[in-house]
């Protein structure tokens, strides 16, 4: 049971550098300089804001998994 947790916590890990990555290049992508303001942004932009709040969802998991982990027991 403990071995299905760690690669469940590994899986998340993956998943959520996964999430980050392709929510910082559609941000990336998405901005258009040369275009005017009205055009400036497209839904790339917008895919990858959502990218990168499931990445901090991920990671807000992960840290409470973690912390609660290896916190020292209560007496």
């Amino acid at each position: 049971m403990k071995l299905l947790r760690i690669l469940g916590l590994l899986f998340a890990a993956a998943v959520m550098v996964g999430f980050g990555l392709c929510g910082v290049f559609g941000v990336m992508i998405g901005i258009q300089p040369g275009a005017d303001l009205g055009h400036r942004l497209n839904i790339g932009f917008f895919l990858g804001l959502a990218g990168l709040a499931i990445c901090g969802a991920l990671a807000w998991y992960l840290g409470s998994k973690v912390r609660k982990a290896f916190a020292s027991p209560r007496e």
